[in-house]
């Protein structure tokens, strides 16, 4: 029998009133999204656009507003955040024509990656990084979010 990897998840919400997945839908994809046994914890934090906005201005000099946000803390991978806007997501899954749990399932799976060290700043990382992300998404059943109809 395969050992399950162990990791902390922790939640802060900041918002009312959006669509957010289940606890145990975000513990199911957090651990299909582990490549790498050296991730322990992560702290899953929901913010509204303003703060998402002031978030991305501060940190990568980026004035506007993203879905989702991802931050290592150790240099040895141990622990990150994942900062998450409900309403872009949301408003990003109806545009691509997406469930809501897909849509959310790929934003957790592509700040999973990140944490982990993958990167998406040269063509080639991001052609790994989205070929990481389908076969990780294909495992949970969900589609190509790369693919739209």
């Amino acid at each position: 029998m395969k050992k399950e990897k162990k990791i902390k998840i922790n939640y802060v919400n900041y918002i009312k009133k959006q669509y957010v997945p289940s606890t145990s839908n975000f513990k199911t994809w957090i651990r299909f999204s582990l490549m790498k046994s050296f991730i322990n914890h992560v702290n899953l934090i929901f913010v509204g656009q303003k703060r998402m906005r002031t978030l991305n201005s501060k940190y990568l000099k980026k004035d506007k507003s993203t879905n989702v946000l991802t931050f290592s803390y150790d240099d040895d991978g141990f622990y990150g955040d994942i900062i998450l806007c409900p309403e872009i997501i949301n408003r990003e899954a109806k545009k691509y024509g997406f469930s809501p749990n897909f849509r959310w399932a790929h934003m957790i799976v592509h700040s999973m990656l990140h944490l982990q060290g993958y990167n998406h700043v040269t063509k080639r990382e991001r052609l790994f990084m989205e070929k990481t992300e389908v076969k990780l998404l294909n495992s949970m059943n969900f589609g190509n979010p790369y693919v739209r109809s």
